[in-house]
């Protein structure tokens, strides 16, 4: 069953974005104060209304979790949609996973932003998703975005 997490869900929704993190391989980009400053970000987006995360509930336990929040970043501000949503911290605890939960959880963030207005839809999948074709069947596409990535200085 889908329930939308409240600020009492937030230590949780932390504790699933860093397992989630750690198999990406993205642990080592999170700064020392990751947790709090999360924590701050979903928890005034929680009160604005402007992010929500869902979790999917069995037996009074929360097993998945989706999220998502509405970006008003440049140059998104200067379009005529002013903003756009961004999916996040999809994750299914291991035991879980191959049952649809993401899918229908990522369903339900995206109905979330539609009912907000919301036109454009962003996110970073994981290999893992991406050899799924997991977000390619909710619609998603993949675009001509590049990175460049520099060495910290020493």
């Amino acid at each position: 069953m889908i329930i939308r997490l409240g600020e009492d869900a937030v230590p949780l929704v932390l504790d699933f974005r860093y397992r989630m993190m750690v198999e990406a391989g993205g642990i080592h980009s999170l700064a020392d104060d990751w947790r709090e400053l999360t924590q701050g970000y979903y928890t005034r987006g929680y009160r604005e209304d402007s992010c929500a995360h869902f979790g999917w509930q069995e037996q009074g336990r929360i097993v998945a979790t989706a999220g998502a929040t509405i970006r008003n970043d440049f140059p998104s501000f200067t379009t005529k949609a002013r903003c756009y949503g961004w999916i996040m911290d999809v994750y299914v605890l291991p035991e879980y996973r191959r049952r649809g939960l993401a899918r229908q959880l990522t369903r339900h963030t995206l109905d979330w932003l539609r009912r907000k207005g919301i036109t454009l839809i962003k996110l970073t999948a994981s290999e893992e998703a991406k050899k799924a074709r997991l977000y390619e069947q909710l619609g998603f596409t993949f675009t001509n975005e590049m990175r460049v990535k520099f060495d910290e200085a020493t």
